[in-house]
């Protein structure tokens, strides 16, 4: 009896450490916000969606390019009820190479300066008809680390950044 204690107490602190750890590991990353203008919604209406990019532990360089489109890296995944993607929204248009100089085509947050934007999105666009959803946001970057020349990014070395999910309900 006293062994299994011992081993319960053993386990408890290692998992605390390692959870720890990845807390701290994801603290220091970019992270992405994803905010809804209403969690109940009509099939009918537009969705107001605002994404953040921000970085409270360090400062992040990352590519001046946000929008919903394949090439930027950033699309609005559409999950239902037992988690599985129903929709992946993004919109195509011409986006040009950017320069590798990197002359005003990068942003630079951290600790309190973010990046973000606003798009509003038809309802029927997202949602194939009524019910609950699960609304997320995937950054994976486009570009490689060192693409700039001289200038580091986040970059697709880095691996993709999902926002916390947002629940919306939509009714016909």
């Amino acid at each position: 009896m006293r062994l299994a204690a011992v081993l319960i107490v053993i386990i408890a602190g290692a998992s605390g450490q390692v959870a720890k750890a990845q807390k701290e590991r994801s603290a220091d990353r970019l992270q992405v916000e994803l905010r809804i203008s209403s969690h109940q919604v009509h099939l009918t209406d537009n969705v107001l969606t605002t994404v953040f990019f921000r970085s409270p532990q360090k400062a992040v360089t990352i590519w001046d390019a946000l929008g919903w489109n394949p090439s930027t890296g950033l699309s609005l995944r559409v999950l239902d009820p037992s988690g599985h993607q129903v929709r992946e929204f993004s919109q195509t248009y011409d986006l040009a190479p950017p320069d590798e100089t990197g002359k005003g085509e990068l942003i630079s947050i951290g600790w309190d300066v973010f990046a973000g934007f606003d798009s509003r999105i038809p309802a029927k666009l997202l949602f194939p008809g009524p019910g609950r959803y699960t609304l997320k946001c995937v950054y994976a970057a486009p570009l490689p680390r060192n693409y700039f020349r001289g200038n580091t990014i986040w970059g697709k070395e880095d691996g993709p950044v999902v926002s916390a999910g947002v629940t919306v309900w939509v009714k016909q």
